[in-house]
């Protein structure tokens, strides 16, 4: 469908750019009303502007809404992107700063940092309102307590926030009358019939029934309606089946659909990473891109811009990297390797500074771990219906409350769970006694005393628990626990006195962290575990010393993938003289660059062995050869690959000749079936 023509008014090209932007905005009336008023009433009472809603419904693109119209008014607006930092208070005023066009001073520390951004902040409030908006807050649950006490608490009450995320704001914000006052909450919903109508019309689609059929199919969520929209096949149209699996027909389709193969491609290989750029797309593909294919791909609507470079929307990034991986298992394989490599490269450069180390450094683990560590925490679901809550006094009979519930209905919790990469499966099995002896070994009323985020409740979208996270802080407060505890002891004391004394530090400092437990029993779901492996990572970023004992062999290995060593004469049999536990550290005391870290995890994948094979099958072809042996693994005809090399059919099928003759197989079925078995 192409997109009917719409009046601009003659002007410069920035004025004809911020006009057609308007115009292709609709509905959201009471919200751009409500945040006019915010902004430029100055007897307004709230200060705090509280955008959420569900993936795909809209909040992005209503924040640049908002910054349109503050640009048009000459106000500051300011935006942020929790993609775009690591979630500590240096990470986020580092961000911030650099936002500002100001640099932190270097090796600034934490409260060198939060002054600057108070300052440059508050300094440019001296000159009237200026807009500070936080996009993904679901992400910020760890910071959420620092930003509302520790930051904004410091700042100008000229300075309107805007914080838009999942959820509605939670905890702190609303159990304090003072805090609850200021906040205007701004939850959205899909569009009603008549904004569909009216964003159909922008696409030139007047046509009554298509449009009422379109609406019934996307619910009038803004992505789906926009994806359904470039469906062109209105013959076959999906049923009407559960939203989720609906979205993900509509999005498998418009991929499938799309009539530039070279696009496809990059989305493709778009999907395998959180953030990409020109020069990771060309890594994976394995080829030169146009700038012309680069600026269509990063100007579809789905696709975010960053500091770091652009990423696709995440629920439609999840949809179609599911429709990709089914489809085309081999060369998603193959993207895969190539990211691994990309990605090692990155974060083993000396050139970086540490807090682009460290957001790299998330992107290798997502994109590398170990099989069975990805097959318990790759997010394989379309959308994330949860949210983390750190325990502390205010809400302790919840996490106490978890547990009864738990140990009230004890038995043995067995889950399959497949590696998105190999599809390998694992199983993952806890008997109910070892998670009895789990449960009922501590006190969480003594747990919450030793550290702000020593206990963490997983949430759904009805505010219920559903999971649990221990991690116990090590420092001279929580020694002597350690030291008693029947499931942590065994490890401490095995220490000499020197090595001890290490942990001898102030808890604001902590030496290192006690991974003690993560319970997902109540909802073992792709999106519930991948929220514990986001909480799990910032852990990591945070140094020291990791401890884990589990008596189970399957996460045994899983940490053993990602770098944890065993302990010698430290297993001990606290879970029961059936099951015998040893101990594993991850010490990133003596690697604070985490280049250890980072090499095993490499190491872990094998991908240098399997090129290595691959090599060595390949090593008598001449180069091209060579690259029509390995085009035969994913192209469907001679043709294709003749094509893709600009050669003539004949000249292909002459070369596969040859190559059968070498590789001494009898055709091309053989072929790929040779060199897919050394990949």
């Amino acid at each position: 469908m192409n997109i009917s023509s719409l009046e601009v008014s003659m002007g410069n090209f920035g004025e004809e750019i911020r006009q057609l932007e308007d115009q292709f905005f609709v509905g959201r009336s009471m919200e751009l009303d409500a945040f006019r008023t915010i902004v430029f009433n100055s007897e307004s009472k709230s200060t705090i502007l509280n955008i959420s809603g569900t993936g795909g419904i809209g909040k992005s693109s209503l924040l640049d809404q908002f910054r349109r119209i503050c640009a048009h008014e000459g106000v500051p607006f300011f935006h942020l992107d929790c993609v775009d930092f690591t979630k500590t208070p240096t990470g986020f005023t580092s961000r911030l700063l650099t936002t500002l066009n100001s640099e932190a001073a270097a090796e600034s520390r934490e409260n060198e940092l939060l002054l600057q951004a108070e300052q440059q902040m508050n300094d440019l409030a001296g000159h009237g309102r200026l807009v500070l908006a936080i996009d993904t807050y679901e992400e910020m649950d760890e910071l959420d307590d620092w930003l509302r006490n520790s930051f904004l608490v410091r700042l100008s009450s000229r300075i309107i926030i805007l914080l838009a995320g999942r959820f509605p704001l939670r905890g702190g914000w609303v159990s304090s009358p003072a805090w609850r006052r200021m906040i205007k909450f701004m939850p959205l919903s899909p569009f009603d019939y008549e904004t569909c109508k009216a964003y159909s019309s922008i696409y030139g689609e007047r046509d009554e029934s298509f449009i009422r059929k379109s609406y019934m199919i996307t619910k009038g969520l803004p992505l789906a309606l926009s994806l359904y929209m470039g469906v062109h096949n209105r013959e076959q149209e999906p049923e009407l089946l559960l939203w989720k699996e609906t979205f993900k027909e509509i999005a498998g389709r418009w991929l499938r659909e799309l009539p530039d193969p070279a696009l496809s491609e990059l989305l493709e290989a778009a999907t395998m990473v959180r953030v990409f750029n020109h020069e990771i797309l060309e890594t994976m593909v394995d080829r030169e891109i146009s700038n012309e294919e680069f600026d269509k791909l990063i100007h579809l609507s789905f696709v975010r811009k960053t500091e770091r470079g652009w990423y696709l929307h995440q629920v439609l990034r999840k949809a179609l990297y599911q429709d990709f991986r089914l489809r085309k298992p081999q060369i998603y394989h193959r993207l895969w390797q190539r990211s691994v490599k990309y990605h090692y490269g990155l974060v083993s450069s000396s050139h970086v500074s540490m807090e682009e180390r460290n957001l790299l450094l998330l992107d290798y683990i997502y994109v590398v771990g170990d099989p069975g560590f990805r097959a318990m925490f790759f997010d394989d679901a379309i959308d994330q219906t949860y949210y983390i809550e750190s325990i502390n006094q205010d809400n302790l009979h919840e996490a106490e409350q978890y547990v009864r519930d738990v140990l009230a209905n004890l038995k043995d919790f067995v889950q399959e769970m497949f590696d998105p990469v190999t599809n390998e499966k694992y199983i993952y099995k806890i008997p109910k006694s070892v998670n009895e002896k789990w449960f009922t070994s501590i006190q969480l009323s003594e747990i919450i005393t030793l550290g702000n985020d020593a206990i963490r409740l997983l949430k759904n979208e009805r505010n219920e628990a559903v999971g649990m996270f221990i991690y116990i802080p090590i420092h001279r407060h929580s020694l002597r626990l350690l030291e008693q505890n029947p499931i942590t002891q065994s490890y401490f004391r095995t220490l000499s006195r020197q090595e001890r004394d290490k942990f001898n530090v102030s808890p604001e400092s902590p030496a290192g962290w006690f991974q003690y437990k993560i319970d997902f029993s109540k909802d073992g779901s792709a999106a519930a575990r991948f929220m514990f492996f986001q909480s799990y990572l910032s852990y990591y970023l945070k140094g020291g010393l990791m401890i884990y004992t589990t008596p189970m062999k399957y996460l045994q290995e899983a940490v053993k993938g990602i770098g944890y060593i065993e302990v010698p004469r430290a297993a001990h049999k606290a879970f029961g003289p059936d099951f015998p536990a040893p101990v594993f550290v991850l010490d990133f005391r003596e690697d604070k660059d985490m280049k250890k870290f980072v090499d095993n995890l490499y190491r872990s994948t094998k991908v240098d062995n399997k090129d290595e094979a691959l090599d060595a099958v390949l090593s008598g072809l001449t180069p091209r050869e060579r690259e029509i042996a390995l085009l035969a693994t994913t192209c469907t005809s001679n043709e294709e690959i003749a094509q893709k090399l600009y050669l003539s059919e004949i000249t292909v099928k002459k070369n596969l000749s040859r190559i059968y003759e070498k590789l001494e197989v009898k055709g091309k079925t053989e072929l790929v079936k040779k060199l897919l078995a050394n990949q």
